[in-house]
């Protein structure tokens, strides 16, 4: 099946460890009067404390936390800690664990994080066990949080989804020369078993060739690349009825078109095709080779390309990129699960200024920003690939076209959309580097946008940086496309970057 990273949980055990002292007295740990030196008005304490611990986990935890069954365990000062207390904990396997402890229960929570090597958080009222016991687990290289609020402890619950994420992605990918590059994606990345090794994410590879020939229905004599196997997953004649359904409900939803209806169902039963092979493939994400694919010749024989197939997937919150980027895919993964919004995916380019103007780019026409005044630190994003839920995944549906990728046969349906509908828009730009060390985090704000009414690949946003000089050096790290969300999500990568490990480049 397909499950997107939105739909994967962080699994959050809650444990509540009070404090109840066996005899009245008092010392150097104590510090009370009368019946408080109790065990029983310890106990009634306890008794208070605990539900309130429970209820401020569940009022603060975030959608993407799945609450595990809560603990609850008194510790004495005799120091005993059983091993029923770490049974019971351990019952259910747990991301990451919330606890409220404080003093003499510290030996138990240091242990914890020995044993599963799991995230340990606090309860952020703690005292000053909030930093003792973060320093003492991190001082023993395992993983700890000393959050000063319930916020915190929730933007970084969202960020070790993220991580849980990645580790679990299976990523389907089509190959026709080299597994790990296209020809014209040189800056993914390096090694997809260094991928496995630095975020756990897996891989399944789907000759081209065969992928093409899965577009029409099966032949009685098998397709032309697996002669006489009859278990290839074909579409079918009810999937391209699906196709056509599909088709008629882009061209009717559209505010305006400029592809024939017979070139849209082409691309959509390329969609309902990949859907079909990422529920058989168990995957969350697609990529494909475009220079590879078209030098087959074989796109123009089937009159199609993969564009309309990354602008649905996306807008899904599934991860589907051009030019068989994997990069481009878990960043965007990483970009869809941390927001709940659509990446965008492009060229991601400098406009350059010099001699008191922006020097001619490809694929850029000055008369689309003719508004903006200050032509400094702008860059573009830009390709085919635009969808309808950069506001939101699951919200209301942004007004779009449809139009055609080849300009002389008029094949190829993609989608537009008009980004200048969204002018001092905030966005937040990420990608990771291709040796797997890096992380560039940048952000941003939309001034404009293009070739909404022009063909082909193109498309584009423009917004303006903090720095183009600084955006553009560590870009260099990182590689071509650079995908983006709207919103500000920096202090999230940043901390997701630091949580993999990985060095993260701010621009």
């Amino acid at each position: 099946m397909i499950k997107r990273g939105l739909d994967i949980k962080l699994n959050v055990k809650p444990i509540f460890l009070g404090i109840v002292h066996k005899f009245y007295y008092e010392g150097p740990c104590r510090f009370a009067k009368g019946e408080a030196l109790t065990p029983e008005y310890e106990r009634l304490m306890q008794e208070e404390l605990r539900p309130q611990f429970f209820k401020d986990v569940e009022d603060h935890m975030p959608d993407c936390v799945n609450l595990l069954k809560p603990v609850s365990a008194e510790c004495h000062d005799d120091w005993v800690v059983p091993e029923e207390l770490f049974d019971e904990i351990t019952a259910e396997e747990a991301d990451a664990y919330i606890i409220s402890g404080g003093i003499a229960r510290s030996a138990v929570l240091i242990e914890l994080g020995e044993r599963t090597g799991k995230p340990v958080f606090q309860d952020p009222s703690i005292f000053a066990d909030l930093t003792a016991v973060t320093a003492a687990l991190r001082a023993r290289g395992l993983e700890a949080y000393g959050c000063r609020t319930w916020d915190e402890i929730a933007t970084q619950m969202r960020v070790l989804r993220v991580r849980k994420v990645l580790r679990k992605a299976k990523i389907l990918l089509a190959v026709r020369f080299d597994s790990n590059a296209s020809k014209s994606g040189n800056d993914t990345f390096v090694s997809l078993n260094h991928v496995t090794e630095a975020f756990g994410t897996h891989f399944r590879f789907l000759n081209l060739h065969e992928l093409i020939d899965y577009l029409e229905p099966m032949p009685e004599e098998g397709n032309y690349t697996t002669p006489g196997r009859t278990d290839t997953p074909n579409i079918t004649a009810e999937e391209i009825e699906k196709a056509e359904a599909l088709a008629d409900e882009l061209l009717a939803g559209a505010d305006d078109v400029h592809v024939e209806r017979e070139f849209v169902v082409k691309s959509c039963k390329a969609y309902v095709e990949i859907c079909k092979l990422l529920e058989l493939h168990d995957c969350c994400g697609f990529t494909a080779p475009c220079p590879d694919f078209c030098s087959t010749r074989r796109a123009n024989e089937s009159q199609v390309t993969f564009c309309l197939t990354h602008s649905l997937l996306n807008e899904q919150g599934i991860p589907s990129a051009c030019e068989y980027d994997i990069d481009a895919v878990l960043s965007m993964l990483i970009l869809e699960t941390i927001s709940g919004r659509e990446a965008y995916m492009g060229n991601t380019l400098p406009l350059v200024f010099e001699g008191g103007s922006l020097r001619p780019q490809k694929r850029f026409n000055i008369k689309d920003i003719a508004d903006v005044k200050d032509l400094h630190n702008l860059m573009t994003t830009s390709h085919s690939v635009a969808g309808r839920n950069f506001r939101g995944i699951g919200g209301k549906k942004a007004s779009y076209g449809l139009r055609h990728f080849a300009y002389d046969q008029g094949f190829g349906a993609i989608m537009r959309y008009d980004f200048t509908q969204d002018k001092g828009q905030k966005i937040t730009l990420c990608r990771l580097s291709p040796d797997c060390t890096k992380i560039f985090v940048g952000s941003g704000e939309i001034v404009g946008g293009g070739d909404y009414d022009v063909d082909n690949c193109n498309c584009y946003v423009v917004y303006r940086v903090k720095d183009q000089d600084d955006f553009y050096e560590k870009q260099c790290y990182v590689g071509n496309h650079v995908p983006l969300i709207y919103g500000d999500y920096t202090k999230e990568l940043k901390l997701l970057g630091k949580a993999l490990g990985l060095e993260v480049l701010e621009a």
